[in-house]
This record gives C-alpha cells, structure tokens and sequence, in this order.
C-alpha cells in the first residue's frame, strides 16, 4: 500500500466518524421535539442540537473533500448554518409569542 492510499483511509474513517457524531446530535435534537412539552423548549432542542449536529456533519463530509475548492465551500456553509439557526429559532419564537402562544408555567405532567 501506498501512503497516498493510507491517508485517504485514514482520511475517509475520520470523515465517517465525525458525520456519525453529528447525525447522533441530529437524533437527540428529533427526541428532543417528541419529548418536551412545548413550542419553546422544543425550538431551544432543535435549535441548538440541530445547528450543531448540521455544522458537524458538513465539517465531516469537508474533512472528506476530494478538492479544496469544495472544503472551502463547505466551510463557508458550516459558518453560514451557524450564523442562520439562531435567527432563524428566535423568528419563530418572536412569531410565536407575537400569536399570543404562552409557555407552560409551573409543573406539567
């Protein structure tokens, strides 16, 4: 073997990996909307498991990049999904507020 063929290998199980741990976080954030009782804390597990497991699995398939043309591409996405899913939860909780739609106070079964 050659090291060439070594390091893409190496390269592609580091990229397996790392998509494995974002698509997890994705996973957590969808059992996160099941699980909590209303639009706000719903949006806060989607938001912050979603945002992150997403940049995670872009970072995995730009660790995989054939070309550094198309990682660099990826990187920008990366940064663009960071700066995106916050604003993008805080309208649908602006929203959401806005329609009159209260959190659940106190103790909920």
């Amino acid at each position: 073997m050659n090291p060439a063929s070594v390091f893409q290998f190496l390269q592609l199980g580091v990229s397996g990996i790392v998509v494995a741990v974002g698509l997890l976080l994705i996973a957590g954030g969808s059992l996160g909307l099941l699980r909590f009782p209303d639009l706000y804390t719903r949006l806060h597990a989607a938001n912050v498991a979603d945002v992150v497991g997403s940049v995670i699995v872009v970072l995995g398939l730009a660790i995989a990049a054939p070309d550094w043309g198309i990682a660099v591409r990826l990187l920008l996405l990366a940064a663009l999904l960071m700066a995106l899913g916050p604003v993008l939860t805080h309208l649908v909780a602006q929203a959401a507020h806005a329609a009159g739609l209260a959190p659940i106070a106190g103790r909920y079964a």
